[in-house]
């Protein structure tokens, strides 16, 4: 027993030597890529000896070469010549401003340097001037304290600032010469209390508040004298500690026995002596503020402040070790800025990982990029598995499991896209496709079985399965592309039509199939609209949407069931919250925050709604109506989700698809909450001359000229994470209450205000989608001319009453030349109304996309046409085509290139056209083409030429060149009594039988008869 004791002791204590010597990986990693930023301040070489965050959280720079900067997100812009009006070259060591809106510049050579931007009056404090004090014109540091005293650190002593009683000017006060603080370079100033601490060239001096008592603390107290052993270069109070940096490291004052304590390392070290710390700052988050961070000349170190130690940060114990780091800031968004010597600005933004990839690259090595790949379908079974599906196989992970198993689809496809995943009641995975239905067993998946037996049943080909659904009755209901709804009894096998209502319309298909509770089911489809059912054994209606509700101009590409009976819909003009007990409707765009109105999926849970879009994922807040948005920042490998592609398990685990693989998080325990912008002014001009510095820091009143021309306003929303991605409103008060659109654009003109008093608010919204806390808010004054005050007034009513008895004389002679010119303006305006009329009316028969008619249009012109032809005893020809492959070509490059694709297809529809001829967008990647006096034979060589055009074409997007080849249907005739739908239908026929021989082909309805 005493043995095994022993054991135990020696075990845990090496155990505790192990954690000593390895500290938290987690502690460091807040921030890894630095990005240099020292080109766009300027010079290559420059430094920046210091940042400063103000109330607006405008960073302002203090460099050496490139003078005072003012950054806002967007621009740097240069404050030098404000402060400095004579041009000189200065360098600058430290920037603050105080509450009374004075920017104050230290600088080293030039003194100090107070800019008041409410009176624009700028002082100098020099030394030996009159008036001044100023112990030494190179100036190190600046405090401003909580006694509204202003600390002045030079390099010969220490000086503080006061606003005097009599006239609130500035006065510069010095201790007595033969003051210790007086006589040697002042490095660093802080307080505690009502204490204030002073770093110097010998020692560190701890002051009464009032200046009375003094103390002063050695580093090394056996070794005083001329070098810089007890150096200190900054001083930092940290939950009440007093810390410092020097020349040889980072120490913590003991108070109790008036000695330092040495910040170490871990294990036994001889680094200690290289840590040179010109900077100590906590990170503003109130949870990280154990951990430190120390900059010097190399590099950046991070300390846990409650065991004093260095933490080692990745495979060294500190970053940028080549960099000699003079300041460390952080912004708004807790992202680091370091100021350096001679290598200008560094900048990393806080590690946000919160998305981690969900297949392991390692075990699938030999397959090529899995984790790159595209994962358009992802789905938890109900036992918890995980299963992803790319163009070639199926990923499955069983549940606590870390290994995956890989299925691969029974043949070889170029293309294989997989619409969706489902697991039924019966232990069977159902995974629909492009290319037909296959599934697995749940429990024991060894292999993906082709399933063709709904297919035969029903006498069809193998068309896709776009939609997969099971019914409280256990039947399995597939959407078929371009049919319908299909049933299929999981327990007798029974197959039958549940709904057809899509045939006669190729390209039509079933988007989704859903249910809400206590309502029933409803069918998305991608041209019919939705259709609904209360129960399994009632005939599908079509639904009618809540007014609220406009149809997007493309349809609804998706459905989700929601909580408390309500339905999800996306689209690309946003999403829409129905609910379908109150009838309430709730929409979800630009104005509330998404970055991309294009949503492709929605996951709804009972809190909140996760919407997938073309710019990464948001988070819908139910209860606050509050989004969130996440992209690459925040882990995300690609900004381009995949329709539905999410799905979620029962501990609130989170998988989504994207076009460079699957990503998982805890959606449950997410907790991400960016603070709210805050919106400032960033430029002015008045006439086209730059005003900015007129404006004020805080309070920002305008006066203007009466006969001012224009004014320019540039603001910024203060957000520096993804600040190209932040959008802001404004409005003027005054002109009217109502708001601009949200945009991207910072800039807002005026031209000419009229005299009076106006506010301009302008509110923001970040990159995440937060609005800002409060608007920034502008007043202008625009001062009255001389004829609209009271005198000016009194005389016009006497002159005008003089001159009313005149006009009173002429008023009958000129009522007669009046009547004749308001008849004229009366035709004229009823011309002016004409035109935009017909110009509205285009626009209305005009496909948005393509430029080409849409189908409104195209039923407008055809009965014309028809009877010209029957007239002049001419057949027509009616041509449908359909672009090959096109729906598999939307899911491998997206939306976005298809349309550009289909853009460049409609000019060389346009290009084949002759005049009398008609083309229009029939819907999605369907045209149709009507060619007057044109009979069969004419009509294939016509088609054929343009067949050949289209497959000859290659159609650049982005620099990328695509190939497409088309189907074509024709059928010519006398242009007799038949309808469009009777000619499109048999030109449709034509089509199918293109389709279903090959494709990339010209058929006539003559040969298929």
């Amino acid at each position: 027993m005493h043995s095994f004791k022993v054991v135990l002791v020696v075990v845990v204590t090496l155990l505790q030597c192990l954690l000593n010597i390895l500290p938290t990986a987690s502690a460091a990693t807040t921030y890894r890529d630095f990005q240099r930023l020292s080109d766009q301040t300027g010079g290559r070489q420059s430094s920046v000896y210091h940042i400063y965050r103000d109330t607006s959280d405008f960073l302002w720079l203090a460099t050496d070469t490139d003078g005072v900067l003012r950054y806002d997100g967007y621009d740097y812009l240069p404050w030098a010549n404000t402060l400095l009006p004579d041009g000189e070259r200065v360098s600058y060591s430290f920037l603050t401003v105080t509450d009374d809106e004075t920017l104050w510049a230290a600088t080293w050579g030039r003194g100090l340097v107070s800019w008041n931007a409410q009176t624009e009056v700028l002082t100098e404090f020099l030394s030996g001037a009159e008036g001044h004090v100023l112990r030494d014109d190179r100036v190190q540091t600046l405090y401003p304290d909580g006694q509204q005293r202003l600390w002045i650190g030079t390099l010969s002593g220490l000086n503080y600032a006061r606003k005097s009683g009599s006239d609130g000017q500035w006065q510069l006060y010095g201790l007595d010469a033969q003051h210790p603080l007086s006589q040697q370079r002042i490095w660093d100033v802080t307080e505690r209390g009502d204490e204030i601490w002073v770093a110097t060239s010998q020692g560190l001096f701890q002051l009464s508040g009032d200046l009375q008592n003094w103390q002063r603390f050695w580093i090394n107290p056996n070794n005083i004298g001329n070098n810089r052993v007890n150096e200190i270069r900054t001083v930092a109070v940290f939950e009440n500690e007093i810390w410092v940096g020097t020349d040889t490291g980072v120490y913590v004052l003991d108070e109790s026995s008036q000695a330092f304590e040495a910040v170490t390392f871990p294990t036994s070290s001889s680094r200690l002596s290289n840590v040179r710390s010109n900077v100590l700052i906590a990170h503003p988050d109130a949870a990280k503020a154990e951990k430190i961070w120390s900059g010097g000349a190399n590099g950046l170190y991070q300390i846990d402040r409650v065991q004093r130690q260095f933490v080692k940060l990745s495979e060294d114990w500190n970053l940028l070790p080549d960099v000699d780091v003079r300041t460390i800031a952080f912004d708004s968004n807790a992202s680091m800025w370091l100021g350096t010597r001679d290598q200008g600005i560094f900048r990393a933004h806080p590690s946000r990982q919160l998305f981690h990839p969900t297949l392991p690259a390692q075990q699938f090595a030999d397959k090529g990029d899995v984790v790159g790949r595209a994962v358009p379908a992802v789905h938890y079974d109900r036992t918890g598995g995980l299963w992803l599906a790319t163009t070639d196989a199926i990923f499955y992970q069983a549940p606590q499991q870390h290994d995956w198993q890989r299925l691969a689809f029974p043949f070889r496809q170029s293309v294989l896209p997989v619409e969706a995943m489902l697991d039924d009641s019966a232990g069977n995975l159902w995974v629909a496709t492009s290319n037909g239905l296959f599934r697995t067993n749940v429990s024991a998946p060894t292999e993906l079985e082709p399933f063709d037996y709904i297919h035969q049943q029903l006498g069809i080909e193998d068309v896709a399965v776009n939609a997969l659904y099971e019914s409280a009755d256990n039947k399995l209901l597939l959407g078929l592309w371009g049919l319908g709804v299909a049933s299929y009894d999981l327990v007798t096998q029974e197959v039958a039509w549940s709904f057809n209502g899509l045939q006669g319309l190729r390209g039509n298909q079933v988007y989704d199939i859903v249910a809400v509770e206590d309502v029933g089911e409803f069918i998305v489809t991608r041209y019919s609209g939705i259709y609904q059912r209360a129960t399994e054994h009632e005939q599908w209606r079509p639904y009618q949407l809540p007014s609220a509700v406009q149809q997007p101009s493309d349809g609804f590409t998706c459905a989700t069931e929601g909580m408390q009976r309500s339905l999800w819909l996306c689209s690309r003009e946003g999403a829409w919250r129905i609910d379908l007990g109150q009838g309430d409707v709730q929409r979800i765009g630009i104005e509330q925050g998404l970055l991309s109105e294009h949503v492709v999926g929605i996951h709804a849970t009972e809190t909140h709604a996760w919407l997938l879009t073309g710019l990464g994922v948001s988070r819908y807040d139910k209860q606050s109506a509050e989004l969130l948005n996440l992209g690459k920042g925040e882990g995300l490998p690609a900004e381009v989700m995949l329709r539905q592609a999410a799905t979620m398990n029962g501990n609130g685990q989170m998988t989504l698809g994207t076009v460079k693989g699957a990503v998982s998080f805890d959606a449950a325990g997410f907790n991400m909450q960016p603070p709210p912008p805050k919106v400032a002014l960033s430029r002015l001009w008045v006439n086209g001359e730059d005003k900015t510095t007129s404006a004020g820091f805080e309070q920002h009143r305008l006066e203007l000229d009466r006969r001012h021309r224009s004014l320019s306003i540039q603001y910024s929303v203060m957000d520096f994470h993804e600040a190209q991605r932040n959008r802001g409103r404004y409005r003027l008060l005054g002109v009217t209450d109502e708001w601009s659109e949200w945009s991207s654009s910072r800039d807002i003109a005026f031209a000419t205000l009229p005299a009076g008093d106006y506010v301009l608010e302008v509110q923001g919204r970040s990159s995440f989608g937060v609005l800002s806390a409060a608007p920034l808010t502008i007043n202008i004054s625009v001062a009255k001319a001389w004829w609209q005050t009271v005198w000016a007034w009194l005389a016009f009513i006497v002159l005008f009453g003089g001159l009313a008895f005149i006009a009173l004389k002429l008023r009958f002679r000129a009522l007669e030349s009046a009547n004749q010119k308001l008849d004229q303006e009366v035709r004229a305006r009823t011309k002016e109304l004409e035109a935009v009329n017909a110009q509205l009316r285009s626009l209305s028969e005009t496909d948005f996309l393509t430029g080409l008619l849409n189908r409104r249009g195209f039923m407008r012109r055809f009965p014309k046409v028809q009877a010209q032809m029957q007239r002049s005893q001419q057949q027509m020809c009616l041509v449908l085509m359909d672009v090959d492959y096109f729906k598999a070509f939307n899911d491998d490059y997206g939306h976005d290139v298809g349309d550009e694709v289909l853009r460049g297809l409609s000019r060389l529809i346009a290009d084949s056209l002759m005049k009398g001829d008609l083309a229009a967008r029939w819907g999605g990647e369907e045209f149709i083409v009507l060619l007057p006096s044109t009979n069969e034979s004419q009509g294939y060589q016509r088609c054929e030429q343009l067949r050949r055009a289209i497959e000859a074409a290659r159609i650049d997007v982005d620099g990328t060149s695509f190939k497409l080849t088309a189907t074509f249907g024709l059928v010519a005739a006398a242009a007799e009594n038949a309808s469009l739908t009777q000619w499109v239908k048999a030109a449709d026929e034509a089509l199918y039988q293109g389709k279903a021989s090959g494709r990339n082909k010209v058929v006539s309805a003559a040969t298929t008869s």
